[in-house]
């Protein structure tokens, strides 16, 4: 009879004999683990900057009660997704602690620089010091990592470590497509988009055609002339004269029927316009009198975003790898807790 492994609830997927920590596993999970890396990333760590910016009046951005709660809610997801996907089930420590309040501290000292207070969307504006400041840190972030691809292939997994890199970082160059979409949408589909339109449409001409179809059409009880005649009037309340008609039937061997063609044509038409008015509102609770909020929009990359792309790969137990992990996070936390977590694609004021 095989050994059972008796596993707690608590520590289910902590890999206690893993030979690499756990670098090499996609998921692992500690619960209390994940519950002081959530306290420290949601809490903590943003009450601790947002007392530290007031005391020397930082720049930042002024947040309600209601602001602060959307941030935490927000941010326990994202620490959710980091922690059981980064593997700080394994690494989480002292190590990434110290180095987290000291990445908080110094990007918030280096952002108060005059030259440094720009944005990335403003590149082309930065003076020579922001440049050269700049490239030192992607510098640094290249050599970073460097050493954490050679301790991937060490542990036997480049092939997963490097594509994985390139998944996560499909946001930034997804959302480059998604702006050129959404603004050949807004310049060219001012009605919104139209799939949603011809669904719409689809549904109100069945609904049209199924309350044309189920009504009584008995031509050969002795009322069928009377609503021959009524048919006519019909058509002379739509503009065509009842001269016009008679007129029609004395040229024509098919005159009977030829009012009743009319009528058919003119109520189709009748319907179709009637459908297209009402594609006009459609049921947006956003939208008043019939205007879209259709707007063009522009590419914003945060560093709070790219900062916590690059928390998932330090997932190693290294010391150099523990200490990477707290700064990223730490830069993370400053960018979260000043200005919130802001889109990737804002909209472009016109």
């Amino acid at each position: 009879m095989a050994d059972t492994i008796n596993v707690g609830f608590l520590d289910g997927c902590f890999l206690h004999t893993d030979a690499d920590h756990g670098a090499s596993t996609l998921v692992s999970f500690h619960f209390v683990r994940f519950i002081l890396f959530s306290l420290l990333l949601t809490v903590v760590g943003p009450f601790v900057y947002r007392l530290t910016a007031a005391f020397f009046d930082l720049e930042r951005d002024f947040k309600t009660v209601a602001d602060h709660f959307d941030d935490i809610t927000s941010g326990l997801i994202y620490s959710y997704i980091v922690f059981t996907l980064g593997n700080y089930a394994h690494t989480f420590g002292w190590t990434t602690l110290l180095f987290y309040f000291i990445g908080l501290f110094a990007y918030s000292a280096l952002v108060e620089v005059p030259f440094l207070r720009v944005s990335i969307p403003g590149w082309r504006s930065w003076s020579v010091g922001a440049w050269t400041v700049n490239l030192i840190g992607v510098a640094l972030v290249l050599v970073a990592a460097g050493f954490h691809i050679r301790w991937a292939w060490t542990a036997g997994f480049l092939q997963w470590y490097l594509p994985l890199f390139v998944l996560a970082t499909s946001s930034l160059w997804l959302a480059v497509c998604v702006q050129r979409l959404n603004n050949y949408c807004t310049d060219n589909r001012p009605h919104g988009l139209g799939i949603e339109r011809s669904m719409r449409k689809m549904a109100l001409v069945a609904w049209s055609w199924r309350k044309q179809s189920s009504k009584p059409r008995d031509n050969a009880s002795p009322n069928a002339r009377p609503q021959y005649a009524e048919s006519v009037y019909e058509i002379g309340s739509l503009g065509l004269s009842q001269n016009s008609l008679h007129m029609d039937q004395a040229q024509s061997p098919d005159s009977p029927n030829q009012p009743l063609r009319e009528h058919t044509r003119t109520s189709r038409e009748e319907r179709m316009a009637a459908i297209d008015e009402q594609l006009v509102n459609l049921h947006y609770l956003n939208v008043r009198r019939g205007q879209l909020p259709v707007c063009k929009c522009q590419l914003h990359l945060h560093h709070w975003q790219i900062f916590y792309i690059l928390a998932f790969f330090t997932r190693f137990d290294r010391f150099a790898s523990a200490a990477c992990a707290g700064l990223v996070l730490g830069i993370f936390t400053q960018g979260s807790a000043a200005y919130g977590y802001d889109a990737m694609l804002e909209r472009k004021n016109t």
